[in-house]
């Protein structure tokens, strides 16, 4: 919550100063000016509360300070039981109870809304964005499950992050984001942004996390909920 208090924050001070100027220092937005900032593609980091992830977007302005946007990502999806720990003198590392690791894919289209264009200088425009559409997860195994039974059993060796890649399966889903932000800058070439947001992905079959063990209670799970921060760097096109 901490962080979209803040996005709030900054938007409300944005529009006081505005409103504090004359309003010839705040000429409306023409159509070819929107232009030049609602349509560009890009690459964004991604923090969420699994991990990390990086992600690809496309903007194409529609008019109205609004734009059609298409959004594709993959970021690291966990259980938040999931404790690592180290172990041996060189660094290597164990996740108790740990079955599989899963990367989430959402494919998404939206809608951003640039807000207070007219109030607002064009060095700073805040934005809320509202995305839908499909997310496919893919797990693969945490350890070699020899017998199959999704215990780790003596013998049973750890994959590494990369081993067993190859023995994953593919999870169908359905995920949204609704998120607010703001990309800095006059440049008609460039942007960068940041936005704090909310997203969410249910799957139609159980995503596998953890190992199927008395001390684990649900070791699977259908529904993916985190608070998400997105920092965007976006080549304009105008």
């Amino acid at each position: 919550m901490r962080p979209l208090l803040a996005v709030f924050l900054l938007v409300a001070l944005g529009v006081s100063a505005a409103r504090a100027q004359p309003d010839a220092v705040f000429p409306p937005p023409s159509d070819s000016t929107e232009a030049a900032f609602d349509t560009g593609g890009g690459f964004a980091l991604l923090l969420t509360e699994y991990g990390f992830g990086l992600g690809g977007l496309y903007r194409t302005g529609v008019g109205g300070g609004t734009s059609l946007l298409l959004e594709a990502s993959v970021s690291v999806g966990k259980d938040e039981r999931e404790q690592q720990f180290f172990v041996g003198l060189f660094g290597e590392t164990v996740t108790p109870f740990k079955r599989n690791y899963v990367l989430l894919v959402p494919l998404h289209l939206g809608v951003e809304q640039r807000l207070f264009r007219e109030a607002i200088e064009d060095n700073f425009r805040p934005f809320v964005q509202l995305t839908t559409g499909p997310t496919f997860a893919y797990q693969w195994p945490y350890f070699a499950d020899l017998d199959g039974d999704g215990v780790r059993e003596m013998g049973e060796e750890l994959n590494g992050p990369l081993g067993g890649l190859g023995e994953g399966d593919v999870r169908f889903g359905a995920g949204a984001t609704l998120a607010v932000g703001a990309y800095f800058g006059r440049s008609r070439r460039s942007a960068q942004g940041v936005r704090f947001g909310y997203t969410a992905h249910w799957f139609f079959e159980p995503v596998d996390l953890l190992e199927l063990v008395p001390e684990v209670d649900v070791p699977s799970r259908q529904f993916f909920g985190t608070p998400i921060v997105g920092f965007h760097f976006v080549r304009l096109i105008g």
